[in-house]
């Protein structure tokens, strides 16, 4: 037990990590770099399906009871979704990933028993952006 729970946590570092180099790149202007650490984040997870073609109830279950992520996991999967909206250059494509990044962080919200000022401003923002 102990072993795996500082495999994930090494694990959800990582992941961190990736996330603040995303940002750091689109700060600077540097899409091709952010989106090679979004790549990179999707391989740490070994996520080859396009998420763009699923529906958010399928994002879900595939990630949930497929892919087995903790809603930590969910979480940032969530942020980078929020990136990639943020960088998609069509409308339709930008308020697609911002629904599955606000209803991914919103169920993640509704379940922890831990606060974070991180994930509410996140879900402000989504929730600004789709309204």
């Amino acid at each position: 037990m102990g072993i795996e729970r500082d495999f994930l946590m090494r694990q959800l570092m990582q992941l961190f990590e990736v996330i603040h180099k995303i940002l750091g790149h689109r700060e600077r202007g540097e899409d091709k770099q952010a989106e090679d650490q979004i790549r990179y984040f999707y391989n740490c997870l070994k996520i080859d399906t396009d998420v763009r073609k699923m529906s958010i109830e399928e994002l879900l279950a595939f990630l949930q009871y497929e892919k087995k992520l903790s809603n930590e996991h969910i979480e940032l999967f969530a942020f980078v979704l929020k990136e990639q909206g943020e960088m998609a250059p069509e409308e339709r494509d930008r308020v697609d990933y911002f629904r599955k990044a606000y209803f991914l962080l919103n169920k993640v919200d509704r379940e922890s028993v831990v606060y974070s000022m991180d994930r509410q401003l996140k879900l402000g923002e989504l929730k600004e952006y789709l309204n």
